[in-house]
């Protein structure tokens, strides 16, 4: 049996194939450092789709080992003798691009391990929007029967109903996020179809002035500076991310060639699945579309956006929470970026890849008794909102 990890958003790097020397043109010191000689336009797409500057063509080439390599070696190191793959992916593109090109990536797997007479079950481990890719895949290789030839899946911090962190990057930009506050990012980000494909939609994410709730599927609803300035918003791709995730319940006239399978089809193999994120770091829980703006209509308002310690700095579990699936959380567990380096993650990712269920780990602190504590293990999401906080140790 083999398994395969699959990075969240900006977790490849992105390797210029144009130039002969093929330089790495993403990698994490562009994340966190940025390069002065490089300029940010050169990753926008056109259409979505294509680059949109001549005399590049990127291609996905290593994970980010800062965020991955720790996880990787660890649980290669565990199971020496079952491959562990890391898929990676333009994570610029829409989200069905990648989901297409896993599925061709897990039918060679597949196809190696049937010729060597080995089971050819997959395991899956994906973090961030890579939950996306792998629900995306899923449906598109087989929607009335996504789990076949599919053994464990976790899903660490998986945006299944988006991240508000999205929206602001989208019409504001992020300091310290996943994208730059300056202009150029916030326009290349608006070229990237991924990033729409993360609006929020979970309960209570968006609000009016009357606490009704705002779709913001519905392009109408972005706010008015953005929606119809020349900043290269796509309202296309709002719709389009609506098709996505809702499929044919969709409204807005979007399209998507492969939707995420729905919640009913996790929960039906919840056996297998296990949600796992950290917590305890203020994520945005709620913000409000001023509607009734003159100024500038549909003001979107993150300055007074609503916190909770749900979440792990970008995904909340309101998003992340499927009913009937077994929900983890770890207080205290390293943030969403770095989430996969966290011990307790790890040993978790193991334990629930080995058979075994999610237990609830809690570091020993001066305050407990030198006797062994007894142990008790997380289990599946209810579906109250209210009950989250029971999912989290």
């Amino acid at each position: 049996m083999a398994t395969v990890l699959i990075p969240g958003i900006k977790g490849s790097e992105l390797t210029d194939s144009y130039p002969l020397d093929w330089p790495v043109r993403w990698s994490l010191e562009d994340m966190v450092f940025g390069d002065a000689f490089e300029n940010p336009l050169d990753f926008a797409l056109l259409d979505g789709r294509y680059e949109a500057n001549d005399g590049h063509r990127m291609l996905p080439s290593r994970p980010i080992r800062y965020a991955y390599g720790e996880m990787v070696g660890k649980l290669r190191a565990w199971k020496p003798n079952e491959a562990l793959h890391v898929f990676t992916y333009d994570w610029r593109r829409p989200i069905e691009h990648a989901a297409q090109k896993l599925m061709e990536f897990c039918d060679e797997l597949q196809g190696r391990q049937k010729r060597l007479k080995r089971s050819p079950a997959l395991n899956f481990i994906t973090h961030s929007m890579g939950g996306l890719v792998l629900r995306s895949m899923l449906g598109l290789r087989d929607r009335k029967n996504p789990f076949a030839e599919v053994d464990r899946v976790v899903f660490i911090a998986p945006p299944f109903r988006g991240s508000i962190a999205a929206a602001q990057m989208l019409v504001a930009g992020e300091r310290d996020g996943w994208f730059g506050t300056d202009e150029d990012y916030r326009k290349i980000a608006r070229s990237f179809p991924s990033v729409y494909q993360m609006t929020p939609y979970f309960d209570g994410c968006c609000v009016n002035e009357a606490g009704k709730p705002v779709d913001l599927f519905d392009a109408a609803n972005w706010q008015a500076n953005v929606r119809d300035g020349n900043g290269g918003f796509e309202p296309r791709f709002v719709a389009d991310a609506e098709a996505f995730h809702r499929g044919k319940a969709a409204r807005q006239g979007g399209s998507s060639t492969a939707s995420v399978i729905d919640d009913a089809a996790l929960a039906a193999h919840a056996d297998r699945i296990l949600i796992l994120q950290s917590a305890g770091v203020p994520t945005q829980s709620g913000f409000t579309v001023q509607q009734a703006n003159s100024s500038n209509p549909n003001w979107f308002d993150f300055a007074a956006a609503s916190k909770d310690g749900l979440g792990d700095g970008r995904v909340h579990l309101r998003s992340a929470a499927v009913p009937g699936v077994t929900l983890a959380g770890f207080a205290g567990a390293l943030d969403h970026g770095r989430v996969c380096r966290d011990s307790r993650v790890i040993n978790t990712v193991s334990l629930w890849l080995d058979g075994k269920r999610a237990l609830k780990m809690q570091p020993r602190g001066p305050e407990h008794a030198a006797e062994r504590r007894s142990r008790s293990y997380f289990g599946a999401w209810d579906g109250d909102v209210a009950s989250l906080a029971t999912h989290v140790a």
